[in-house]
């Protein structure tokens, strides 16, 4: 009794400190636009097979990118996950590199009906704005304009999922509470005069978004020799039209940093944003807890986003992501925890949204990743490692390109004792 309190209160202890840190997990300039960075979803056992999984789930793992897979879990499981970004920025002309991470994602998955019925609960980012960028230009007085532009925050997603097994067939369904906030400074400043009595000027953003949305997911899988399945997996997730509630400010600054204007133009604006509708299939080849592979295609039609001000914006185009990625699992049976490390590896190629100067911003990566089990950790606990080398844009017709590398750190697990009737007391 006393080593479940135990290990409820170390739980309940991870969420809630959790759940109070910014999910600043990511970053990219192009998160200037619209809400910001897509997240395609995936724990960090996915990051390193290239984000695959809508078709294939290990059971000691929660998946959360098809809601039918939560099903796939027997037992009770929780992990905990964090990312970290470095990335370098090149213009054509200059450099600069960037490093930001965090946490990410949280999940604890249930059974509700051994076998039969599962329900997990989740938090994890819908998208993410963390961006920092200096234009200059002449101005008057043979000065220079200087504006610098930053932004952070993003979009979260808390969801619940149900998930029913019915033979070699899952269905699922998942709500999801969106909300967040994004904020958006504008600085602009003027050097080489030093005359000038004021510092800098600041136009303030801030924008909060609250909205319920829900998804379906469908997963099948084909016993095509003895512990050799063929498994197939879609998901259908709704648009959403999330609430948008802006305040908008505007200050002068003199020239020791001191406000002595501010101004507020909108306070309290509800407004709102359309979020379109997301679907993924994916099929897969695996031999029961040995190996699996298989691809993801995930597809999103950006150009029918409506933002704040009712139109769409000709700076998004259609979306869509292609995974490519497996595990192995060499010595299952070996005791030895060396002997039952999982290695992943994985491809994705993504069209972002974003179009720039009426260019298509491509993203690419190859993905590496680990699971290394821990012993002495309660029921069967895992360390989940996966790196991204990747790219973003290009430097031509005014784009950014991006080189980044990204590291994902997760634990996860899995314990049959927690929700098991005692037989004997």
């Amino acid at each position: 009794m006393l080593k479940n309190i135990v290990k409820y209160s170390a739980l309940l202890g991870a969420f809630l400190f959790c759940t109070s840190l910014e999910a600043q997990f990511t970053q990219s300039s192009y998160s200037a636009f619209g809400v910001g960075d897509i997240n395609w979803g995936g724990y960090s056992q996915n990051a390193g097979s290239g984000g695959f999984g809508i078709s294939y789930n290990n059971k000691f793992f929660h998946n959360n990118l098809n809601p039918a897979l939560t099903a796939s879990n027997y037992e009770a499981i929780f992990q905990i996950g964090a990312s970290f970004d470095s990335r370098t920025f090149n213009n054509g002309d200059e450099s600069y590199s960037s490093f930001t991470g965090g946490f990410k994602d949280f999940a604890f998955s249930l059974p509700i009906k051994y076998g039969k019925w599962n329900m997990a609960l989740g938090l994890t980012p819908y998208t993410s704005v963390n961006y920092g960028i200096i234009q200059t230009s002449p101005g008057p007085e043979n000065s220079i304009k200087i504006s610098q532009l930053s932004g952070s925050g993003g979009i979260d997603e808390a969801y619940m999922t149900h998930a029913l097994r019915l033979g070699n067939f899952l269905v699922g369904l998942k709500t999801s509470y969106l909300f967040g906030s994004i904020e958006r400074d504008t600085e602009f400043l003027l050097s080489g005069i030093p005359s000038l009595t004021f510092s800098s000027s600041i136009y303030n953003e801030r924008r909060s978004f609250s909205d319920v949305t829900a998804s379906v997911g469908l997963a099948y899988k084909v016993e095509v020799k003895e512990n050799h399945f063929l498994n197939f997996g879609a998901f259908y997730n709704l648009e959403a039209n999330v609430r948008s509630r802006n305040l908008t400010r505007f200050e002068s600054q003199d020239i020791n940093g001191n406000i002595f204007s501010s101004d507020t133009l909108k306070n309290n604006v509800d407004t709102d944003i359309s979020i379109p509708q997301r679907i993924g299939f994916g099929v897969s080849y695996e031999k029961s807890q040995r190996f699996a592979f298989g691809i993801d295609v995930q597809a999103q039609p950006w150009s029918q986003y409506i933002d704040e001000t009712g139109l769409a914006s000709g700076s998004f185009g259609d979306a869509f992501r292609i995974a490519v990625g497996g595990e192995l699992l060499p010595n299952p049976e070996v005791s030895k925890a060396g002997a039952r490390i999982t290695y992943r590896f994985g491809l994705h190629y993504e069209k972002t949204p974003y179009l720039i100067n009426s260019q298509e911003v491509n993203d690419f990566g190859i993905n590496f990743g680990t699971s290394l089990p821990l012993n002495g950790f309660w029921g069967v606990s895992n360390l989940n490692l996966g790196a991204t080398f990747g790219n973003r844009g290009n430097v031509t017709d005014g784009l950014i390109r991006e080189n980044y590398l990204k590291l994902s750190i997760g634990f996860s697990l899995q314990d049959q004792t927690w929700f098991a009737r005692q037989k004997y007391n």
